[in-house]
Protein backbone atom coordinates (compact mmCIF):
# COMPACT_ATOMS: atom_id res chain seq x y z
CA UNK A 1 0.00 0.00 0.00
CA UNK A 2 1.28 3.47 -0.90
CA UNK A 3 -0.09 6.79 0.36
CA UNK A 4 -0.07 10.09 -1.47
CA UNK A 5 -0.49 13.41 0.26
CA UNK A 6 -1.53 16.71 -1.32
CA UNK A 7 0.93 17.81 -3.97
CA UNK A 8 2.43 14.36 -4.48
CA UNK A 9 2.10 12.27 -7.59
CA UNK A 10 2.79 8.68 -8.50
CA UNK A 11 3.95 7.22 -11.81
CA UNK A 12 2.82 3.62 -12.00
CA UNK A 13 3.79 1.34 -14.88
CA UNK A 14 1.58 -1.58 -15.85
CA UNK A 15 -0.60 -1.16 -12.78
CA UNK A 16 -3.69 -2.87 -14.18
CA UNK A 17 -5.70 -4.09 -11.19
CA UNK A 18 -4.33 -1.53 -8.72
CA UNK A 19 -7.08 0.22 -6.80
CA UNK A 20 -6.85 3.92 -5.93
CA UNK A 21 -9.04 5.14 -3.08
CA UNK A 22 -9.48 8.84 -2.35
CA UNK A 23 -9.63 9.33 1.41
CA UNK A 24 -10.04 13.12 1.30
CA UNK A 25 -9.77 15.95 -1.19
CA UNK A 26 -9.52 15.10 -4.90
CA UNK A 27 -7.42 12.56 -6.79
CA UNK A 28 -6.66 12.90 -10.50
CA UNK A 29 -5.81 9.78 -12.52
CA UNK A 30 -4.80 9.55 -16.16
CA UNK A 31 -3.83 6.32 -17.92
CA UNK A 32 -1.78 5.83 -21.08
CA UNK A 33 -4.03 5.25 -24.08
CA UNK A 34 -7.16 6.31 -22.18
CA UNK A 35 -8.88 9.52 -23.32
CA UNK A 36 -10.54 9.90 -19.90
CA UNK A 37 -9.27 11.91 -16.98
CA UNK A 38 -10.58 10.29 -13.82
CA UNK A 39 -11.28 12.48 -10.80
CA UNK A 40 -12.09 10.90 -7.46
CA UNK A 41 -13.71 12.63 -4.52
CA UNK A 42 -13.43 11.52 -0.90
CA UNK A 43 -14.77 8.00 -0.47
CA UNK A 44 -14.54 7.08 -4.17
CA UNK A 45 -12.24 4.46 -5.67
CA UNK A 46 -11.06 3.42 -9.11
CA UNK A 47 -9.27 0.29 -10.31
CA UNK A 48 -6.70 0.89 -13.04
CA UNK A 49 -7.93 -0.92 -16.13
CA UNK A 50 -5.14 -0.44 -18.69
CA UNK A 51 -1.51 -1.45 -19.05
CA UNK A 52 1.16 1.21 -19.55
CA UNK A 53 1.83 4.35 -17.55
CA UNK A 54 -0.71 5.74 -15.09
CA UNK A 55 -0.25 9.12 -13.39
CA UNK A 56 -1.98 9.60 -10.05
CA UNK A 57 -1.99 13.02 -8.36
CA UNK A 58 -3.34 14.18 -5.02
CA UNK A 59 -4.92 17.58 -5.61
CA UNK A 60 -5.74 20.27 -3.05
CA UNK A 61 -7.62 18.67 -0.20
CA UNK A 62 -10.20 19.76 2.25
CA UNK A 63 -8.95 21.89 5.10
CA UNK A 64 -10.38 22.47 8.53
CA UNK A 65 -9.20 23.87 11.83
CA UNK A 66 -7.97 20.46 13.06
CA UNK A 67 -6.01 19.27 10.03
CA UNK A 68 -4.01 20.83 7.21
CA UNK A 69 -3.84 19.33 3.74
CA UNK A 70 -5.87 16.25 4.55
CA UNK A 71 -6.35 15.20 0.93
CA UNK A 72 -4.66 11.90 0.24
CA UNK A 73 -5.02 8.64 -1.64
CA UNK A 74 -4.33 5.06 -0.74
CA UNK A 75 -3.16 2.89 -3.63
CA UNK A 76 -3.46 -0.86 -3.21
CA UNK A 77 -0.82 -2.61 -5.28
CA UNK A 78 -0.94 -6.27 -6.28
CA UNK A 79 1.99 -8.16 -4.72
CA UNK A 80 3.80 -8.36 -8.07
CA UNK A 81 4.00 -4.55 -8.23
CA UNK A 82 5.50 -3.88 -4.82
CA UNK A 83 9.03 -3.94 -6.25
CA UNK A 84 10.57 -0.46 -6.28
CA UNK A 85 11.08 -0.52 -10.05
CA UNK A 86 7.32 -0.72 -10.68
CA UNK A 87 6.45 2.74 -9.39
CA UNK A 88 7.95 6.08 -8.47
CA UNK A 89 6.63 9.03 -6.54
CA UNK A 90 7.04 12.65 -7.44
CA UNK A 91 8.26 14.79 -4.57
CA UNK A 92 8.98 13.26 -1.20
CA UNK A 93 8.20 9.67 -0.30
CA UNK A 94 4.79 9.19 1.35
Amino acid sequence: MKRLRVGQSLKLRDGTGCTVMCCAGTIWITQEGDPRDIFLAAGERFTLDRPGLALISAEEGARNEWMDDVGFAVITLPAILTRSDSFSTGGREP
